[in-house]
């Protein structure tokens, strides 16, 4: 009986499911089926009122390589997300990663590689693939004092249909089969830390650089805008976090963004302050989960420009029911850039539902449910609904399938652009580290992507001891 009670908790682990210790993200649930307000690289994770800090991570993986891939098979019965009619199609997503941890005395190096390969059976025009390189280095200047240096170079593309994207209909009658469109973009930053190693009260003073440039531009009828959305941004921020109880803290950020757009007028570059003040906390082991509220100011430079001045919000709480089954819930509201060229900004309010249960040491299933709503500031509003399931077996420590469905539908006040996606598939993951790793290493830990690891305990064959 041991034995299976500890089964199930590490197959809970291998799915990514982090009820039990203590860290609940934003990935549980929102990085599942439809991508949220993506136009802006890693917008939704990056945003100043999202990131919950990752200074710990992945910074603390073992000395090693980390390889590993996942593949996709599914069908599609509207593989573009097109408004006036359905295209189905076979989609093959196959997404390799390599990273690499080391140290250099006291100092900490991670490097890494993530890819994303699609590949369709029938509209091989929307065949795409993404590169992104990231490394992170944290050097430990005294007992009191750490710096951590960053970057990330990469192209990845843009799948229509997305939260935030413009209207089908702009591409044109030329450029429907012209593909996604494919995004270059290049980031950087620093964050000087005191107090991480000591002490209950810790903070950061942090810089961030990002560009972002869209090296298609498959505008048609709108090509004289082709380099409108092309940005560059530049932030400064302060974090504090006091843990004033075990388990207990409370943290606050202040932080200013500037954005400059690269076109003929600058009647959309702005600056942005973001206020912020939260709650993390785990009072007892089946729960946990963190809050923060706060004020977004953007002020335009253009005075024609609409500003804005609102609320904003995220929560993250996991409830653990038993030890084989897990709640997930989040919810948050940010401001985004738009892909959409007639809207200066909107405002994105999601809400999100999961639940994972293993039933027996190897399988295991989650389903999940939310909602989006994009409110632009042009009058056009979006309101998606996107709900799965997904079924897993964990074949191996370093092997699992799933079997997995999904619906994607999107409603708006914006005519020709509604739209329903329904998909099943086939899911393969595999960390590849097993064919590398010493037979004597029992636990170790993977990472899924850069900055967001879990720890993956080995699931021992059947008639090993």
């Amino acid at each position: 009986m041991h034995h299976r009670i500890k089964g199930k908790i590490i197959l809970l682990s291998a799915c990514g499911w982090v009820g039990l210790t203590g860290y609940v993200g934003q990935a549980q649930v929102v990085e599942r089926g439809l991508t949220p307000a993506a136009n802006t690289y890693r917008s939704y994770q990056d945003a100043s009122l999202n990131r919950d800090s990752g200074l710990y991570q992945p910074l603390n993986l073992l000395n090693d390589f980390y390889p590993s891939i996942e593949v996709h098979i599914a069908k599609h019965d509207n593989v573009r997300r097109r408004p006036e009619f359905q295209e189905e199609d076979l989609l093959i997503t196959a997404m390799p990663s390599l990273g690499y941890r080391t140290n250099f005395g006291r100092h900490k190096f991670y490097a890494a590689y993530n890819g994303t390969f699609t590949f369709h059976q029938d509209l091989t025009q929307e065949d795409a693939d993404e590169h992104g390189f990231n490394t992170k280095l944290g050097l430990d200047l005294s007992r009191r004092w750490d710096l951590e240096l960053f970057g990330s170079i990469g192209e990845t593309f843009e799948r229509r249909g997305i939260s935030g994207s413009r209207d089908f209909s702009s591409f044109g009658n030329m450029c429907i089969d012209c593909g996604p469109e494919r995004i270059g973009y290049r980031t950087y930053g620093a964050a000087l830390i005191f107090g991480r190693k000591i002490g209950l009260v810790q903070g950061v003073l942090g810089y961030d650089y990002r560009s972002t440039g869209y090296t298609t531009n498959n505008l048609d009828d709108l090509e004289n805008f082709a380099d409108s959305r092309d940005r560059t941004s530049e932030s400064i921020h302060l974090d504090i976090n006091w843990q004033f109880a075990d388990r207990t803290s409370v943290f606050g950020r202040v932080q200013k963004t500037d954005i400059e757009y690269d076109r003929r007028d600058n009647d959309l570059d702005s600056s942005q302050v973001n206020y912020l003040l939260g709650l993390r906390w785990k009072p007892v082991n089946s729960l946990s989960g963190a809050l923060g509220v706060g004020v977004t100011r953007k002020d335009f430079s253009n005075p024609a420009r609409e500003d804005f001045d609102g609320s904003v919000y995220y929560a993250n709480l996991g409830y653990a029911i038993n030890p084989f089954s897990n709640l997930s819930i989040n919810a948050s509201r940010t401001i985004e850039e738009p892909g959409d060229v007639s809207a200066d900004f909107y405002e994105s309010d999601l809400i999100a539902l999961g639940w994972s249960h293993a039933l027996t040491p190897r399988w295991s299933f989650d389903v999940y449910a939310k909602s989006i709503n994009d409110d632009f500031n042009n009058g056009r509003r979006d309101d998606f609904f996107d709900w799965g399931g997904e079924l897993t077996y964990a074949w191996r420590s370093w092997l699992s399938a799933s079997l997995y469905y999904g619906e994607i539908e999107r409603e708006s006040n914006l005519e020709g652009i509604a739209y329903d996606d329904r998909y099943f598939g086939l899911k393969l993951r595999s960390d590849l580290r097993h064919f590398f790793k010493r037979s004597s290493d029992e636990n170790q830990i993977e990472p899924i992507s850069f900055g967001k690891v879990t720890r993956l305990e080995a699931v021992k064959p059947k008639g090993r001891k």
